[in-house]
């Protein structure tokens, strides 16, 4: 995911964040174990948060920081279009910890 071009363009800022989901108390019984997640935002202050993990299918957020925390307004899982209710727990709090941490570049 690294050497991804930025989802909206070149002119568009990205930020990589490694997730270890044991340490951040996300990970359960089932699920990955650890998480890469790309943030980038562009011009139009448009948030997309694109959430690798093995084993898993990956999730493309469209989202923004409201009050302190990231809102997910749409989720695309490897491409298609998914409701709120099928977002698995570990991807809303893969989210939360990419909200944060964008929050506290600030």
């Amino acid at each position: 995911m690294a050497s991804k071009q930025p989802v909206h363009g070149g002119s568009a800022q990205t930020k990589e964040f490694e997730i270890d989901l044991v340490a951040e108390g996300i990970r359960r019984h089932r699920g990955p174990s650890h998480a890469l997640a790309v943030a980038s935002v562009d011009a139009n202050h448009t948030l997309r948060v694109e959430i690798e993990a093995a084993n898993e299918l990956n999730w493309e957020l469209d989202a923004r920081i409201a009050n302190g925390s990231l809102e997910i307004l749409r989720a695309f899982n490897d491409g298609n279009g998914v409701p709120d209710d099928v977002i698995p727990n570990w991807v809303e709090r893969v989210a939360d910890v990419v909200g944060e941490r964008l929050e506290g570049d600030r």
